[in-house]
């Protein structure tokens, strides 16, 4: 816009330029969100059976016809190790086992043998513990060697308090079972923790059922009268032996010169 020419000359007003009114500021500006953009998430709830773990215990376990079996009824329990229970042992022979429970697992009968076994055994003989048996065989093998000998494998631990002493080997040729704590053959064991027993049998015809029975035996007497206490639980393993050996090779004879 021009001023007149007469009010500009009096030099009383100055020309400038009014600014723009200012637009009224604006709110937040709302967008609709895709849904597509963000990460889903979902909550699940599961609701069922739940059990409080109870404080850990041992269960003591015992038995006069045989070692404990899972199942068995508990004769004592005890929080902590050593533990004497209140329950006196009458004479006899006695199984005992130890479980740890904590009211929802239960570890199973804990090693405690000498060599492993799941329970001890307790001999009672006028109110007074007397002791047990020797530890028998770890384990025993038969192998069927040339000329119908059969090959008795076994290896045993020696326990310090009631080590064994002897190797005690029974085996019959007429399908009849060796008797327990009668050998037909016994060796020394060495000294030493572990003892390994390699021992061929009498040969016998092609085709003869040997059975074979493996103990370790301990002398509780002396060397004049001995008295000796047998491992027991011993199994009866059964090879037949061959006598007639294996066929010669097809063409074995073009390598012989023969052809």
């Amino acid at each position: 816009m021009a001023w007149p020419a007469e009010l500009a000359s009096l030099g009383v007003v100055t020309a400038r330029r009014t600014p723009p009114p200012r637009r009224p500021r604006r709110g937040p500006t709302s967008r609709v969100l895709d849904a597509t953009r963000f990460r889903r998430r979902y909550m699940l709830e599961v609701r069922g059976l739940w059990r409080i773990f109870n404080g850990a215990a041992y269960r003591f376990y015992r038995n006069q016809a045989r070692p404990p079996r899972q199942g068995d009824t508990p004769f004592a329990t005890s929080a902590t190790l050593p533990h004497e229970p209140a329950d006196a042992f009458a004479d006899g022979t006695w199984y005992l086992a130890v479980s740890w429970f904590n009211g929802v697992l239960d570890s199973g009968f804990l090693p405690l043998g000498p060599s492993g076994e799941t329970y001890l055994r307790l001999d009672v003989a006028s109110g007074a513990a007397e002791t047990s048996p020797p530890a028998g065989p770890v384990d025993v093998r038969l192998e069927a060697r040339a000329g119908g000998v059969v090959r008795v494998i076994a290896y045993a631990l020696r326990a310090a308090a009631a080590g064994a002493e002897e190797w005690a080997i029974a085996y019959t040729t007429n399908g009849s079972d060796p008797p327990a704590d009668t050998p037909d053959v016994t060796q020394a064991m060495r000294e030493g923790v572990l003892d390994v027993l390699a021992y061929d049998l009498p040969a016998q015809g092609d085709g003869v059922t040997v059975k074979v029975r493996v103990q370790t035996r301990r002398n509780d007497g002396s060397v004049d009268v001995p008295d000796w206490t047998y491992s027991e639980g011993s199994k009866i393993l059964t090879m037949a032996a061959d006598a007639a050996g294996p066929t010669a090779g097809e063409g074995l004879a073009a390598w012989e010169g023969g052809g």
